[in-house]
């Protein structure tokens, strides 16, 4: 995909905000091969992401595309967000500036009618990290945005009831494990590693605080425009 610019530290380590302090992000980098990126790289990850507010029932599948770069010191950025297979809407729609997606509705909203989604506040500042979690370590995509409410998140609109409706759902940060599988660098979005991780749930407009979920239905692919493996490394780990 898929923290940020303003979490670089001196020596490259984070804690997340959290009483337990149980778990610590290091910063990676990125790799092509095994060379370590020294410039921007243009990107394009691919993947089905299943948006949920828990507190409606409401879930709408939607098939997408992240257009952007990976770069030095562990930086990327998603810079827009594109329909992979069901065609854009209106660019401006939702009170967004992004293309709206059509999705598929699988729970609460009305199975015949239009649902379409648009993402908020891109472009969405990542950076890739090693997180540790007593012993265990993982490679994560961290989320976030330096654009207005510096968060990150999607606008669902659907017809409920027979009454179309708006749900904006948010968040500070969001993570994504990566992993390799064979040459492809994959990035999944669950519930249980957003809890893992020690991050909130998005807070959803009707929904209300820490209702939102994001699962990847099928694991994104982070491919580079120009071909290449791209990996993650950490002090002699590569993902």
């Amino acid at each position: 995909m898929g923290v940020t610019l303003f979490a670089l530290l001196a020596f490259g380590v984070l804690t997340a905000a959290s009483a337990s302090a149980a778990v610590t992000f290091l910063l990676a980098e990125w790799l092509v091969g095994s060379t370590a990126v020294t410039t921007e790289l243009l990107t394009e990850s691919t993947g089905e992401l299943l948006l949920e507010d828990t507190a409606l029932k409401s879930a709408l599948l939607c098939s997408g595309i992240l257009d952007g770069w990976v770069g030095p010191n562990s930086l990327d950025y998603i810079s827009e967000v594109l329909s992979l297979s069901a065609g854009l809407i209106a660019a401006t729609a939702l009170g967004g500036t992004s293309p709206r997606l059509k999705c598929e509705v699988q729970e609460g909203c009305a199975p015949g009618a239009a649902a379409e989604v648009v993402a908020i506040n891109l472009g969405w500042e990542t950076e890739v990290e090693l997180m540790e979690d007593g012993g265990s370590t993982f490679f994560v995509v961290l989320f976030t945005s330096t654009n207005g409410s510096k968060t990150v998140g999607w606008t669902a609109e659907c017809t409920i009831a027979g009454v179309r409706a708006e749900d904006a759902c948010t968040t500070p940060q969001a993570a994504a494990e990566l992993t390799l599988e064979g040459m492809n660098l994959l990035a999944n979005f669950s519930e249980a590693f957003t809890e893992l991780a020690e991050l909130k749930l998005a807070n959803c407009s009707v929904g209300g605080t820490e209702k939102g979920v994001v699962e990847s239905m099928t694991p994104g692919t982070i491919a580079l425009n120009e071909g290449g493996e791209l990996t993650a490394s950490s002090e002699g780990v590569v993902s």
